[in-house]
């Protein structure tokens, strides 16, 4: 009788716990996040990277460089709050599609490297921290490229296409 008392206190206390800890798939009504290390490629729009928190997406990318946007997510789509920018988001694990009101398409990736490549996007440019970065994102920019079947090895091979022109320039230049 003692022990079935102490195992069904064990398990009231257990189930009453477990009934006020968060579910973090419950939280913000059921909605997964969008906050993380994230990453995408599209031949049109070249590689770019984003760091998103609870309120901002910063991203990098290496034809419009850094932009710092604040956001919300409401009704399974994202909203930035300084344009009439509004995206559709279709969780697909570690990726999301986002299917803007303005006919673009784009597929974040999740970060699975580990430790994540970068700690956070660096604002100010004449940085050190701002330099590494860029470092490190060409080489990732590169890698990308390359998986797209553009090889850009040391700029003696000529792009046909002319929007990796300012690219070649750009590899060229940082050796």
């Amino acid at each position: 009788m003692m022990r079935s008392t102490l195992y069904f206190l064990a398990f009231s206390i257990f189930a009453l716990s477990a009934c006020n800890s968060p579910n973090h798939k419950n939280i913000a009504g059921n909605k997964k996040s969008l906050i993380g290390k994230w990453h995408r490629f599209s031949i049109a729009n070249g590689y770019s990277e984003f760091d998103i928190d609870s309120q901002y997406i910063v991203f990098y990318n290496q034809k419009v460089g850094r932009f710092k946007l604040p956001y919300k997510i409401e009704n399974d789509s994202l909203k930035y709050l300084t344009s009439q920018y509004v995206a559709k988001l279709t969780y697909n694990g570690d990726s999301v599609l986002l299917e803007g009101n303005d006919s673009t398409k784009a597929t974040l990736q999740k970060f699975k490297e580990q430790p994540i490549p970068f700690k956070t996007i660096p604002e100010e440019k004449d940085s050190l921290s701002f330099k590494s970065y860029i470092a490190d994102f060409d080489k990732r920019l590169i890698r990308e490229f390359e998986k797209a079947g553009i090889k850009i090895s040391d700029g003696m091979e000529k792009s046909e296409r002319p929007e990796y022109k300012e690219l070649l320039k750009r590899k060229i230049n940082s050796k």
